[in-house]
């Protein structure tokens, strides 16, 4: 039998429903008529036999197209892997059932298929049990092979190791508290601890590698991240992914999320727009295809929407325009639009008191900050929610965020032309973070917001030369600068830049 035989024929009833119904959900018609197909046959003919069944015959034009047809079907598996990675597991069982009665043969054939299947999608797992019921099965029968199996044993306990230990590394030294505790020593022994395992035999130990170096690269803003051979590397991380999305990660591991984040965050540091809402757009295509995230908080996902808010915030921000909404790219506005629907449909889970109010916090954020792009009525719910926020988790350490909800707030008001609103809320915000930590980029465009507000209530001179001054600080922060040329020319206040 081909290997697309024994996977379906080694998927339990609730699987092979789960797989069938994907199938029929993404048009997969051949794929589905070619799994049913093995499915309904109590007999299971051989390759050109069920060539048959799918096409009619069996001719050599027409056996290439099945071969074709047998290895993409392979690869849609891929819903089963990342979706359940354990889904061949209870065969394990099915053995011990068959042996218990009698029925040896039945228990030989179904652990074949196990090693064929489980080699292929890299579930060193079930390959350990069924390799230690076959030792074992050698020895009782004085069989020279249980050697053989034992050696079988401990390589798949190497790689499940090895793939272990790759998921603690990344946990345990990549759980960055901040930048500034990484030092130089620590980065190169990061990256020679990938570098060891990125050119791997196994297809999820390589991924595994080159996500964790690039991901710390990213992190750290390390100057090699932002090479144009970088953007190849990513191409390339994705590109293997997707030829062999069908072997298995850790359960609950969106890795081709993650890998998809890496090349976000790719396009936005080099400004590349373009090819950022491309980016965006496939992330948003995939979002819903693992149905475990119903459970938790998708932090792949919210990882993506802070990106993209962080991006349209800075790029098209002038939400202060009266002719904002017309002055939107139309993909901008479409992305706008999906963000504010999918937060909201991220806010109402029923999953943030599982100790997720900081997630809960920075989501409510994301939301506000989406709004402030709509009309006066988004406007006013953005900064009720703010307001609401400062207010409601004033007991929850949530400082870091600080900035951000100021920021959001001063938009929000600024905005509504509420410029006294704006100056009070300054107040607010230099005396609640006077002895805190916050982001540059936040207190300048703070101080820009604040600075225009004051000249457009009083028309003194100080605050056009404050925001100048503004403005030649900001000189690392391009789309600060653009927001008070914006400001300058839009509000018609007269000031001079260099």
């Amino acid at each position: 039998m081909i290997s697309i035989q024994k996977q379906v024929l080694l998927l339990s009833d609730f699987h092979y429903k789960e797989f069938a119904d994907h199938l029929l959900d993404t048009n997969s018609e051949l794929p589905y008529k070619l799994i049913s197909s093995i499915k309904k046959t109590k007999v299971q003919p051989e390759s050109d036999g069920l060539c048959k069944l799918i096409y009619g015959d069996a001719e050599e034009k027409t056996r290439k197209k099945f071969l074709q047809l047998t290895h993409h079907t392979f690869k849609l598996s891929a819903f089963l892997s990342r979706n359940y990675p354990n889904y061949l597991k209870h065969n394990l069982q099915l053995i011990e059932e068959f042996l218990a009665k009698g029925q040896k043969q039945r228990a030989n054939d179904l652990a074949e298929w196990l090693t064929d299947v489980a080699e292929k999608i890299e579930d060193y797992t079930t390959l350990v049990e069924v390799y230690k019921f076959l030792a074992q099965q050698a020895f009782i029968t004085e069989s020279k092979d249980s050697n053989k199996y034992h050696k079988k044993v401990d390589e798949y306990l190497l790689l499940e190791q090895t793939k272990n230990s790759l998921y603690a590394y990344l946990r345990e030294h990549l759980f960055f508290k901040g930048k500034e505790n990484i030092s130089k020593s620590q980065v190169n022994k990061d990256l020679a601890f990938f570098d060891k395992y990125v050119n791997h035999e196994s297809n999820s130990i390589s991924i595994l590698a080159r996500f964790g170096k690039y991901y710390e690269l990213s992190f750290l803003g390390h100057p090699d991240f932002f090479k144009k051979e970088t953007e190849q590397e990513l191409d390339n991380l994705e590109r293997d992914f997707l030829n062999n999305s069908f072997v298995c990660y850790h359960y609950l591991d969106d890795m081709y999320f993650k890998i998809l984040g890496q090349r976000l965050q790719h396009k936005v540091n080099t400004t590349n727009t373009e090819a950022m809402l491309s980016e965006v757009k496939k992330m948003n295509g995939i979002s819903s295809f693992l149905k475990y995230w119903k459970s938790y908080i998708n932090i792949p996902e919210l990882f993506s929407i802070s990106v993209q808010v962080s991006h349209y915030m800075s790029a098209y921000g002038y939400v202060f325009r009266d002719d904002y909404i017309k002055q939107l790219p139309r993909d901008v506005n479409e992305n706008i639009s999906y963000l504010k629907i999918k937060l909201e449909e991220i806010l109402s889970k029923d999953i943030w008191e599982d100790g997720h109010i900081i997630k809960f916090i920075n989501v409510r954020c994301f939301y506000s900050a989406i709004l402030l792009t709509g009309d006066e009525r988004d406007k006013n719910k953005s900064i009720k929610i703010l307001e609401d926020t400062l207010v409601s988790y004033q007991q929850i350490p949530f400082q870091k965020f600080l900035d951000g909800i100021f920021v959001a707030l001063i938009i929000g008001y600024f905005s509504l032309k509420e410029y006294e609103k704006v100056i009070t809320t300054y107040k607010r915000y230099k005396k609640i973070t006077s002895e805190q930590i916050v982001i540059k980029e936040n207190d300048l465009t703070i101080d820009a917001y604040y600075f225009a507000a004051q000249y457009l209530t009083n028309q003194r001179k100080q605050y056009t030369e404050k925001l100048k001054a503004t403005y030649e600080e900001s000189g690392a922060y391009k789309h600060i600068q653009n927001l008070i040329k914006e400001l300058l020319s839009y509000y018609k206040i007269p000031m001079q830049l260099d």
